[in-house]
């Protein structure tokens, strides 16, 4: 099975976990929050960080199995491998192990759940609140952008926006350039970003921010390169037991998100659904309607 190198650092962080002192459980916090950026610091940079003597930073990995703080730099490297390469590359060290089982499947399902936790872990109520104030503005249009399967993201994310707002736009990455001509500035771009992480999510990420607009950012990790660029940044964990990542956390937080901001603008959504109601209706849409 695959295994995300963020929750490989969490297990030896747990392992070491009972001979930490309050200033390890400071550091362990901030190396998993920051994680991996975290890891390219030096121990004096981590110190600095969060206020600590550079001594304790030195000392805390011994304590989670590294000999120092240049071992686990080196293992951080090799996460970079895992994070580029491709479906076939991963498809080519896995091997045959699928059995077509039950057990197979809650494997997968609990993996998913297991994504969904570790998603919410890392969810600060400062980035939420910050989303529902740029998304909040009735002034500023919405952009929503994914390229190949990130599209699938993008797409629900802008269907489930447009129930209650008309000025949001899903780009075409086939026609991108064109379409980011017409947005202006301080409207918003929406981007979905995982890896192997497109040329077209960090271009347009650029564009729209050089331009005096906000960039809002899902990303499967912090060195992805749209999020450098992001105002607003949530980061999803997307682990799978197969060659593919699952993008189930990522349609969770959609849906969590859209949660709160029905009930923000539950009259323009009410309005709204009443004319595509009746719309359906002259038009008989479905089989059961009213």
């Amino acid at each position: 099975m695959m295994e995300h190198p963020k929750n490989r650092l969490a297990e030896k962080i747990s392992q070491g976990a009972v001979a930490f002192t309050p200033s390890d459980r400071i550091i362990a916090d901030y190396l998993l929050r920051a994680y991996p950026l975290s890891l390219l610091q030096s121990a004096s940079e981590i110190a600095d960080e969060l206020k600590i003597n550079t001594t304790t930073v030195t000392r805390f990995f011994p304590k989670i199995g590294f000999r120092n703080i240049r071992e686990a730099r080196t293992e951080f490297r090799n996460d970079i491998a895992f994070m580029v390469k491709s479906p076939l590359d991963r498809f080519r060290n896995q091997g045959d192990q699928s059995t077509g089982s039950v057990d197979s499947l809650s494997e997968v399902m609990e993996m998913d759940l297991a994504n969904i936790q570790n998603t919410l872990s890392v969810l600060s109520q400062e980035t939420v609140a910050l989303f529902f104030e740029l998304i909040g503005d009735r002034h500023k249009a919405i952009y929503a952008l994914g390229t190949r399967k990130e599209f699938s993201l993008a797409y629900y994310f802008f269907v489930q926006i447009s129930s209650f707002r008309n000025d949001t736009r899903l780009l075409n990455p086939a026609n991108l350039i064109d379409q980011l001509a017409n947005i202006q500035p301080g409207e918003i771009l929406v981007v979905f970003d995982f890896r192997r992480y497109s040329r077209f999510h960090e271009k347009a990420c650029r564009y729209v921010s050089e331009g005096g607009g906000k960039v809002i950012v899902f990303a499967d990790s912090p060195i992805a390169p749209a999020a450098s660029l992001a105002d607003c940044l949530f980061l999803i964990n997307t682990s799978g037991p197969s060659i593919f990542d699952s993008y189930t956390a990522g349609m969770t937080l959609i849906n969590a998100l859209l949660f709160e901001m029905v009930k923000m603008h539950r009259s323009d959504l009410e309005e709204k659904q009443a004319r595509l109601d009746s719309l359906y209706r002259q038009f008989d849409v479905f089989k059961f309607q009213q």
